[in-house]
């Protein structure tokens, strides 16, 4: 899988999980301290991000890294 392909299913899956839980993406910037324009270009796999900004993710969502990746 390249890296493009990978950001796109992570964006995905954010995406996914943001949904579920009917939260919105500014909401979502401000419980995970990211700037929602940098969440959004995430969202559609327009960004590069690091460890660190994917782990705030996982937090906001209060699951671990193990149930984020489970599905893709």
């Amino acid at each position: 899988m390249s890296k493009s392909e990978m950001r796109n299913k992570i964006g995905e899956r954010i995406k996914e999980l943001r949904k579920r839980d009917h939260i919105t993406q500014e909401r979502f910037a401000l419980m995970t301290g990211i700037n929602r324009s940098y969440l959004a270009d995430i969202e559609r796999g327009n960004r590069n991000f690091g460890f660190d900004t994917l782990e705030r993710i996982i937090n906001g969502f209060g699951i671990t890294c193990e149930e984020f990746f489970r599905d893709m």
